[in-house]
Protein backbone atom coordinates (compact mmCIF):
# COMPACT_ATOMS: atom_id res chain seq x y z
CA UNK A 1 0.00 0.00 0.00
CA UNK A 2 1.29 3.43 -0.98
CA UNK A 3 2.09 5.80 1.86
CA UNK A 4 0.67 9.31 2.12
CA UNK A 5 4.16 10.78 1.60
CA UNK A 6 4.74 8.85 -1.65
CA UNK A 7 1.27 9.85 -2.94
CA UNK A 8 2.12 13.48 -2.22
CA UNK A 9 5.53 13.14 -3.94
CA UNK A 10 3.96 11.50 -7.04
CA UNK A 11 1.35 14.25 -7.26
CA UNK A 12 4.04 16.90 -6.82
CA UNK A 13 6.31 15.37 -9.52
CA UNK A 14 3.37 15.14 -11.96
CA UNK A 15 2.63 18.80 -11.34
CA UNK A 16 6.28 19.72 -12.01
CA UNK A 17 6.30 17.67 -15.23
CA UNK A 18 3.11 19.41 -16.43
CA UNK A 19 4.60 22.81 -15.66
CA UNK A 20 7.80 21.86 -17.52
CA UNK A 21 5.82 20.72 -20.61
CA UNK A 22 3.84 23.98 -20.60
CA UNK A 23 7.02 26.03 -20.23
CA UNK A 24 8.72 24.12 -23.09
CA UNK A 25 5.63 24.59 -25.28
CA UNK A 26 5.57 28.37 -24.81
CA UNK A 27 9.35 28.70 -25.17
CA UNK A 28 9.29 26.65 -28.38
CA UNK A 29 6.41 28.67 -29.80
CA UNK A 30 8.08 31.95 -28.84
CA UNK A 31 11.35 30.85 -30.49
CA UNK A 32 9.57 29.92 -33.72
CA UNK A 33 7.67 33.23 -33.79
CA UNK A 34 10.91 35.09 -33.20
CA UNK A 35 12.65 33.25 -36.06
CA UNK A 36 9.71 34.03 -38.39
CA UNK A 37 9.75 37.69 -37.35
CA UNK A 38 13.52 37.94 -38.00
CA UNK A 39 13.15 36.28 -41.43
CA UNK A 40 10.38 38.71 -42.41
CA UNK A 41 12.50 41.70 -41.29
CA UNK A 42 15.52 40.40 -43.27
CA UNK A 43 13.34 39.97 -46.38
CA UNK A 44 11.88 43.47 -46.02
CA UNK A 45 15.34 45.03 -45.65
CA UNK A 46 16.68 43.03 -48.63
CA UNK A 47 13.69 44.12 -50.75
CA UNK A 48 14.33 47.76 -49.84
CA UNK A 49 18.04 47.58 -50.70
CA UNK A 50 17.97 45.31 -53.75
CA UNK A 51 15.54 45.89 -56.63
CA UNK A 52 16.33 42.48 -58.22
CA UNK A 53 15.37 40.70 -54.99
CA UNK A 54 12.21 42.84 -54.79
CA UNK A 55 11.27 41.82 -58.37
CA UNK A 56 11.97 38.17 -57.51
CA UNK A 57 9.70 38.30 -54.43
CA UNK A 58 6.99 40.11 -56.39
CA UNK A 59 7.05 37.45 -59.11
CA UNK A 60 7.15 34.45 -56.75
CA UNK A 61 4.71 35.71 -54.11
CA UNK A 62 2.28 38.08 -55.81
CA UNK A 63 2.11 36.79 -59.38
CA UNK A 64 2.16 33.02 -58.78
CA UNK A 65 0.02 30.72 -56.68
CA UNK A 66 1.67 29.84 -53.38
CA UNK A 67 1.47 26.19 -52.37
CA UNK A 68 0.80 26.31 -48.63
CA UNK A 69 1.17 22.53 -48.49
CA UNK A 70 4.68 22.86 -49.92
CA UNK A 71 5.57 25.66 -47.48
CA UNK A 72 4.22 23.62 -44.55
CA UNK A 73 6.24 20.61 -45.67
CA UNK A 74 9.45 22.71 -45.86
CA UNK A 75 8.71 24.26 -42.45
CA UNK A 76 8.17 20.85 -40.81
CA UNK A 77 11.33 19.48 -42.44
CA UNK A 78 13.61 22.20 -41.00
CA UNK A 79 11.78 23.48 -37.90
CA UNK A 80 9.44 20.67 -36.85
CA UNK A 81 5.70 20.85 -36.25
CA UNK A 82 4.17 24.32 -35.92
CA UNK A 83 3.09 23.45 -32.37
CA UNK A 84 6.21 22.55 -30.35
CA UNK A 85 4.50 20.00 -28.08
CA UNK A 86 3.45 17.75 -30.97
CA UNK A 87 6.03 15.14 -31.96
CA UNK A 88 4.73 13.38 -35.06
CA UNK A 89 7.43 10.70 -34.82
CA UNK A 90 5.87 9.57 -31.52
CA UNK A 91 2.41 9.17 -33.08
CA UNK A 92 1.34 6.09 -34.97
CA UNK A 93 -1.52 6.55 -37.45
CA UNK A 94 -4.63 4.47 -36.80
CA UNK A 95 -5.53 4.42 -40.51
CA UNK A 96 -2.71 4.24 -43.06
CA UNK A 97 -3.83 2.74 -46.34
CA UNK A 98 -3.11 2.85 -50.08
CA UNK A 99 -5.81 3.56 -52.65
CA UNK A 100 -7.27 0.31 -53.97
CA UNK A 101 -9.71 0.03 -56.87
CA UNK A 102 -11.00 -2.57 -59.34
CA UNK A 103 -10.80 -0.45 -62.50
CA UNK A 104 -11.16 3.13 -63.69
CA UNK A 105 -12.63 5.06 -66.62
CA UNK A 106 -12.35 8.63 -67.88
CA UNK A 107 -15.08 10.78 -66.33
CA UNK A 108 -15.45 14.49 -67.31
CA UNK A 109 -12.11 16.14 -66.38
CA UNK A 110 -10.97 13.21 -64.26
CA UNK A 111 -11.62 9.56 -63.57
CA UNK A 112 -14.29 7.31 -62.09
CA UNK A 113 -12.83 4.49 -60.00
CA UNK A 114 -14.77 1.38 -59.12
CA UNK A 115 -14.19 0.59 -55.45
CA UNK A 116 -15.93 -1.51 -52.81
CA UNK A 117 -19.25 -0.20 -51.47
CA UNK A 118 -18.83 2.58 -48.88
CA UNK A 119 -15.07 2.41 -49.45
CA UNK A 120 -12.88 4.13 -46.82
CA UNK A 121 -10.90 6.61 -48.91
CA UNK A 122 -7.19 7.15 -48.09
CA UNK A 123 -5.42 10.41 -48.93
CA UNK A 124 -3.10 10.00 -51.92
CA UNK A 125 -0.53 12.67 -51.02
CA UNK A 126 0.36 15.04 -48.17
CA UNK A 127 -1.28 18.43 -48.54
CA UNK A 128 -3.71 21.09 -47.37
CA UNK A 129 -7.50 20.89 -47.71
CA UNK A 130 -8.43 23.88 -49.87
CA UNK A 131 -12.09 23.08 -50.69
CA UNK A 132 -14.99 21.04 -49.36
CA UNK A 133 -18.46 21.16 -50.92
CA UNK A 134 -20.65 20.18 -53.85
CA UNK A 135 -19.37 20.26 -57.45
CA UNK A 136 -21.63 19.42 -60.38
CA UNK A 137 -21.11 15.86 -61.70
CA UNK A 138 -18.84 14.94 -58.76
CA UNK A 139 -21.18 15.24 -55.77
CA UNK A 140 -19.59 16.09 -52.43
CA UNK A 141 -15.94 16.96 -53.13
CA UNK A 142 -12.76 17.54 -51.13
CA UNK A 143 -9.83 19.21 -52.90
CA UNK A 144 -6.37 18.74 -51.39
CA UNK A 145 -3.47 20.86 -52.61
CA UNK A 146 -0.51 18.49 -52.55
CA UNK A 147 3.05 19.31 -51.53
CA UNK A 148 4.02 18.71 -55.18
CA UNK A 149 1.59 21.41 -56.37
CA UNK A 150 -1.02 18.95 -57.70
CA UNK A 151 -4.61 19.53 -56.59
CA UNK A 152 -6.44 16.22 -56.13
CA UNK A 153 -10.24 16.28 -56.17
CA UNK A 154 -11.96 13.43 -54.30
CA UNK A 155 -15.62 13.22 -55.35
CA UNK A 156 -18.70 11.26 -54.26
CA UNK A 157 -17.65 11.04 -50.61
CA UNK A 158 -19.25 11.63 -47.23
CA UNK A 159 -18.41 11.30 -43.50
CA UNK A 160 -15.36 13.51 -43.92
CA UNK A 161 -12.63 13.38 -41.30
CA UNK A 162 -11.08 16.68 -42.48
CA UNK A 163 -11.93 20.36 -42.38
CA UNK A 164 -10.96 23.28 -44.56
CA UNK A 165 -7.24 24.22 -44.25
CA UNK A 166 -6.30 21.03 -42.38
CA UNK A 167 -2.83 19.71 -43.19
CA UNK A 168 -3.28 16.02 -44.04
CA UNK A 169 -0.89 13.11 -44.49
CA UNK A 170 -0.65 10.47 -47.20
CA UNK A 171 -2.55 7.29 -46.29
CA UNK A 172 -4.77 8.98 -43.69
CA UNK A 173 -8.55 8.49 -43.71
CA UNK A 174 -10.42 11.13 -45.73
CA UNK A 175 -14.00 9.85 -45.80
CA UNK A 176 -16.09 7.12 -47.40
CA UNK A 177 -17.72 6.77 -50.79
CA UNK A 178 -21.48 7.19 -51.12
CA UNK A 179 -21.66 3.96 -53.13
CA UNK A 180 -19.01 1.97 -55.00
CA UNK A 181 -17.55 4.83 -57.07
CA UNK A 182 -14.85 7.37 -56.29
CA UNK A 183 -14.22 10.34 -58.61
CA UNK A 184 -10.67 11.67 -58.87
CA UNK A 185 -9.35 14.71 -60.71
CA UNK A 186 -5.67 15.66 -60.84
CA UNK A 187 -5.03 19.32 -61.62
CA UNK A 188 -1.84 21.39 -61.73
CA UNK A 189 -1.68 25.02 -62.85
CA UNK A 190 -5.16 24.75 -64.41
CA UNK A 191 -4.19 21.68 -66.47
CA UNK A 192 -5.69 18.24 -65.89
CA UNK A 193 -3.21 15.40 -65.48
CA UNK A 194 -3.50 11.82 -66.66
CA UNK A 195 -4.32 9.18 -64.08
CA UNK A 196 -1.48 6.92 -65.29
CA UNK A 197 1.12 9.69 -65.02
CA UNK A 198 0.20 10.64 -61.46
CA UNK A 199 -0.62 7.21 -60.01
CA UNK A 200 2.29 5.31 -61.62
Amino acid sequence: MESTDSKFLNKNSKKKKTEKVKKNFWLGLLNKLLVCFILVIICLIAMEKNSEFKAFIKEKVFENNISFAYLNNIYEKYFGHILPSIHSEDLEPVFNEKLEYKNYNIYHDGYKLEVSNNYLVPIINDGVVVFTGEIENYGNVVIIEGVDGVDIWYGNILNLSVSLYDYVKKGAYLGETVDNYLYLVFEKEEKYLKFEDYMA
